[in-house]
């Protein structure tokens, strides 16, 4: 059986963090494991590790790979509508059981687009791709190896193309071929977790042209490879957990697991070995590279979001409880409404897995429309959620003073006192956990994760418009107008 450990796991960040560049808040991170910004990020990945080794989630977070073994999920290929829809089922168990981005679903799905990409080149141009790219996920599967894929580019000003931006940093590209490997340049941004992964997949953020296939780029790296910085995103809440850790306490942060954590990755010239290496220069199938890791992410993310919607309501109702209100008919009401939420944004990554279909190298990929319509109705649905939660919690969620204010006195402990079954520290514990979906950055990252609202509806209305014509014609013959051609795709 391949299914890694949270020791085994932990022993290889150890073993590699003298090598790692890693900078937070403009200094170098010396020990990775004891950061209090990079703790919560390596608790969720040794979650990940935990809760696949359940016997309860056997089959669910575990996978038959293409070959019959018993390896990750979050490194399967996924070769059936089942498989699909067991995937949805593992995002959702991992993100309410951690009650945060699990940290390894980008590298799924990232697997799951080169597995097919690969193919469709070598198809085309007798390439050998697929096979390097296969050697590679064996090692990755045998070893359960953390995976994170980079794919947003820094993009530099967004109204100009790779070629027009006069920025070496802005977009991803090579910029030495050699015998034996390419050497490349550019920054990746918003990469979940990247620093602490075992492996970083980098694909193209977008379709790229003739004259832009220095940019058509595809490879693996390990993190620790010479030249490659990782710079860590920076929020209020981070300031939290670092002086409660200099202060020997993590009571006014009290989940391990921490919020979205994420990395601007530079390349300054790093040097990719030839068999690492999965696209160079095939431009042409960049568009639909994109097209299937976005449609894996998408559909992926409505059973995400409904991961989080039962960790927003289960903190919404302690919340309720440490307050004494839980059981007020319009608690009820409003717990009931972020069920609703979370369900509604479940079933629309369902109906993606669903409908999903069967690529020519044998793997399943969700359906494309239904995969953006789930994106952009999970954004809405959690939106509700969290104001419905923000509504449970009240005011003390975002005014709440520091557990470290309860030994001023006794009469500040009395002021916090709620339910009298709960001690002052435990309300406040419990409204710091709901504080991380309300006030956190959690939103945003719905928002603007596996791209934004304005991705999802462009891809829509290019689908719309060469369906257009079609839906007029059929309305005239419901409509009984007769004998008037159409005129083309609305523009």
């Amino acid at each position: 059986m391949a299914l890694g450990t949270p020791s085994e796991y932990l022993n290889r960040l150890r073993a590699r963090q003298d090598r790692l560049n890693i900078y937070v808040g403009g200094e170098k991170v010396n020990d990775v494991t004891s950061n209090p910004v990079l703790k919560p990020v390596i608790n969720v990945i040794l979650k990940t590790y935990e809760l696949a080794l359940n016997e309860e989630y056997r089959g669910i977070l575990t996978a038959k790979n293409w070959k019959g073994e018993e390896v990750s999920r979050l490194v399967n290929v996924e070769m059936s509508i089942e498989d699909l829809l067991l995937r949805a089922e593992s995002q959702r168990i991992l993100n309410y059981r951690i009650s945060n981005c699990n940290y390894r679903c980008t590298g799924h799905d990232g697997i799951n687009a080169l597995f097919a990409s690969t193919f469709d080149i070598d198809n085309k141009y007798n390439t050998d791709y697929h096979r390097r790219f296969l050697e590679w996920l064996e090692e990755v599967q045998s070893k359960d190896l953390v995976v994170e894929t980079a794919m947003t580019d820094a993009k530099g000003d967004r109204s100009k193309g790779p070629l027009e931006q006069g920025n070496e940093m802005a977009y991803l590209r090579i910029v030495e071929r050699r015998r034996d490997g390419i050497v490349v340049r550019g920054a990746k941004m918003h990469v979940t977790g990247a620093a602490l992964a075992d492996e970083l997949l980098v694909v193209p953020t977008k379709g790229m042209k003739e004259l832009e296939k220095d940019y058509a780029v595809a490879f693996s790296i390990k993190p620790d490879t010479e030249n490659i910085y990782f710079i860590s995103a920076w929020h209020p809440m981070d300031v939290m957990k670092k002086v409660s850790s200099d202060m020997g306490s993590e009571s006014d942060y009290p989940s391990p697991f921490g919020h979205r954590s994420t990395y601007i990755v530079i390349f300054d010239d790093v040097f990719v070995p030839k068999e690492r290496v999965f696209m160079e220069g095939q431009y042409e199938f960049t568009g639909k590279l994109v097209e299937y890791f976005a449609a894996h992410h998408r559909a992926g993310g409505g059973a995400c979001k409904a991961g989080f919607a039962d960790s927003i309501l289960g903190s919404a109702a302690l919340a309720a409880d440490v307050n004494g209100v839980l059981n007020t008919s319009y608690i009820q009401g409003r717990l009931l409404d972020i069920m609703r939420h979370g369900e509604a944004a479940y079933a629309s990554g369902i109906a993606a897995m669903a409908k999903g279909w069967k690529h020519p190298s044998g793997e399943y990929i969700p359906n494309f429309r239904l995969a953006n319509i789930a994106k952009l109705d999970a954004i809405e649905h959690l939106k509700e959620a969290i104001v419905a939660a923000a509504d449970v919690g009240g005011g003390i969620t975002v005014n709440a003073p520091s557990i470290k204010d309860i030994k001023v006195g006794e009469k500040v402990s009395l002021a916090i006192k709620g339910n009298s079954s709960y001690t002052p520290e435990e309300r406040l514990r419990a409204i710091r956990l709901l504080q991380l979906w309300v006030a956190g950055p959690h939103l945003v990252g719905v928002i603007q994760g596996g791209g934004s609202p304005a991705a999802e509806l462009l891809s829509l209305r290019s689908e719309m418009r060469s369906k257009i014509q079609e839906l007029i014609d059929n309305a005239k013959v419901v409509s009984g107008i007769k004998g008037k051609e159409g005129k083309g795709a609305a523009s």
